[in-house]
Parts: structure tokens; C-alpha cells; sequence
């Protein structure tokens, strides 16, 4: 026989705002109830009662506050940022990745400078300062999918301890998620990661993290 409190379980995880309502104490679990009553009587394939349904919601609140908080506190060492940047995205052809072997030999980058090139299945994009731009589209002769400008790159720096936390990219990317800033990119190292956003939403940007650095730092 299918057990209701793994059901309620998985339909609670699946829901970020359920999650954090019924981990935080705030959620209507009746109302609640109700309206995953028919998903409940659907995967345990019989007839579930809106009391049994609350009395698992019960059990659950009750776990999750043993639990960590899913979003946490990040101690933030210090913020960078970059600006202006471009990001040019190619094809993924053997072609491309021939000459990108030689592209560091042609192209030289100072620490004042701003480049990262990922390799993915089908395309290779290259972020760079825009003063360098010129450069690597010179250097490729191809002509790329895509050219996004205007872009700047906010880099969160922490102790390599942090990031082996768990949640610690999930509880920043919350940052700029509540506030609807669009992230265009993101770079990691085991101690940074790297916003990269358009630059209407530098400032922004820039603002959230202080103040989490502040904050945390008191």
C-alpha cells in the first residue's frame, strides 16, 4: 500500500513556496490540503482525507525545522566587478576549436582584463572586456551565432571552506532572484562566483551583495 506522508512529502519539496511556508511556519495547511488532495488521491490511487493530509503537512513541519535553512547566510570575503563586457558565441566545430588553441598566443590578458571561454555541446562562448573584443573576432575569421554587449561581471569571492556547503549557490542566486534581475551568465572557481549581468542592472547588483557583506560581516 502506497503511504500519504512520502506523497506529501515529494509534492511539498517540488514547491519552493510550500517548502518555505510550511518550513517557516505560515502556511494555511487546510487550504493547502485541499488543493493537493486530487494529486495525493491520484499517485496513492485512493481516497485520502483532507485530516490526514494536514496531520502529514504536520509531521513535515516538524522535520524541516530540525533542517538547516535551505537558504542561508553567505559570509562574503570581498566583491569585484568588471565592466563593460561582450560575450561572443560560436559554433562548436572542429574548426573553431583549432584556432582557439592559438587564441592565448595571439591575445594577450592582463589581470586588469576580463576573459573566460566555456566549450559546450554545441557552442563555445567567450566573455571578454570589450576592449578585447576587436581582438577575438579577428582572431576566429568566423562569423559568431551571437554578440551581446553591455554586459559586467560582479564576482563573489568566500572562503574555499564555503563552498563546499552545501546550498551556497542556491542561496545567492536567491539574492538576485527576488530581486528579477536577469542573470546572462554565471562562472565559478572554488572561491568565487561570478554574476555576469547587463549593465542597467550593475548598480543593482552591486547594492544586494554589499549589503549581504555588510550584514553578515557586523
Amino acid at each position: 500500500m502506497i503511504k500519504i506522508q512520502p506523497i506529501v512529502r515529494d509534492i511539498v519539496m517540488g514547491e519552493m513556496e510550500a517548502y518555505f511556508a510550511l518550513g517557516n511556519g505560515y502556511m494555511n495547511m487546510s487550504s493547502y490540503a485541499h488543493r493537493i488532495r486530487p494529486t495525493v488521491e491520484a499517485r496513492t490511487k485512493k481516497q485520502v482525507t483532507i485530516t490526514s493530509i494536514v496531520v502529514s503537512l504536520s509531521r513535515l513541519r516538524k522535520e524541516f525545522k530540525k533542517e538547516k535553512p535551505l537558504i542561508q547566510e553567505v559570509a562574503i570575503k570581498n566583491i569585484t566587478t568588471k565592466l563593460p563586457l561582450t560575450e561572443i558565441i560560436y559554433e562548436n566545430t572542429r574548426k573553431f576549436l583549432k584556432e582557439l588553441e592559438s587564441l592565448h598566443k595571439n591575445i594577450a590578458v592582463s589581470q586588469d582584463d576580463f576573459f573566460t571561454t566555456t566549450i559546450g555541446t554545441t557552442e563555445i562562448d567567450v566573455i571578454c572586456s570589450s576592449n578585447m573584443a576587436g581582438r577575438v573576432l579577428k582572431h576566429f575569421k568566423m562569423k559568431p551565432k551571437v554578440i551581446n554587449q553591455n554586459l559586467a561581471a560582479i564576482a563573489i569571492s568566500f572562503d574555499p571552506k564555503v563552498f563546499s556547503v552545501p546550498n551556497t549557490f542556491f542561496s545567492l542566486l536567491s539574492i538576485t532572484a527576488r530581486a528579477r534581475i536577469n542573470i546572462e551568465e554565471l562562472v565559478s572557481t572554488p572561491t568565487e562566483l561570478i554574476f555576469i549581468v547587463a549593465e542597467e542592472d550593475f548598480g543593482k547588483t552591486v547594492a544586494l551583495f554589499s549589503e549581504l557583506h555588510r550584514r553578515v560581516n557586523v
